[in-house]
């Protein structure tokens, strides 16, 4: 009984062990990879100058419908200078586009841009939910150079649920907390289209619904992308 009874506290002792150091070891690679980030997106100093995306370097588009309605625009402006991949899906939420992100990260995209939790916004989707599922689906590209989150409008308007813009406004705040726990970087697309309304929208509506970009709107998304693309290490 004695030996037994050593054999499984030995047991026990060594998996705690293993746990400790395994997970030492995860969080370690965690950290690494935002420091690497944030390293090479700081601004001055003797580092590399941005270049931008070069001709032959992958670039994927993760989003719900605003994306979707979006894709060849977003091909006509951004491919001449990367290949660009959209993986864009009306009405999804950030957790349904979870395998869509599997799938595009086979393929080691350099940039990646999400575009997501409008329709988590929209659906009073459980905050806590939406963020673990953006943590997660972020994990299938940890290895992309640069990963860059797009805000979701906080300009949201409906008479029959006055809360949505301070539920956009909640997950905006969760949204730049990853990017600095991930070292990811942000497209702040709520400014964008609050700087645009408040100087008085001369070319006309931003949005149709508070929520998909008009025209205007979706040259505007895509001068913010080319933008972040550039500017990447």
């Amino acid at each position: 009984m004695q030996t037994n009874r050593a054999v499984t506290y030995g047991s026990v002792a060594l998996a705690v062990v293993l746990v400790v150091v395994l997970g030492g070891l995860a969080l370690g690679r965690v950290a690494d990879r935002a420091d690497a980030r944030h390293d090479a997106g700081s601004v001055g100093g003797s580092g590399p100058t941005p270049t931008g995306p070069a001709p032959t370097d992958d670039v994927v588009i993760i989003g719900d419908s605003i994306t979707e309605q979006s894709e060849s625009l977003l091909l006509d402006e951004l491919q001449p200078d990367s290949v660009v991949k959209v993986r864009g899906r009306g009405g999804y939420r950030i957790e349904q586009m979870e395998p869509y992100a599997v799938e595009a990260a086979a393929a080691e995209p350099e940039q990646v841009i999400v575009n997501l939790g409008s329709n988590d916004v929209l659906l009073g989707w459980p905050l806590d939910r939406s963020v673990e599922a953006y943590a997660r689906l972020l994990t299938s590209f940890d290895d992309a150079r640069c990963v860059h989150l797009v805000t979701v409008n906080q300009g949201f308007q409906s008479e029959l649920d006055p809360g949505l813009a301070f539920r956009a406004l909640l997950l905006n705040n969760q949204i730049r907390q990853l990017a600095t726990r991930t070292g990811a970087r942000v497209i702040d697309w709520s400014q964008i289209v609050a700087d645009y309304e408040a100087a008085g929208s001369a070319d006309g509506p931003i949005t149709t619904d508070s929520v998909h970009p008009t025209d205007i709107g979706k040259h505007l998304l895509a001068d913010a992308y080319r933008e972040a693309l550039r500017t990447c290490l």
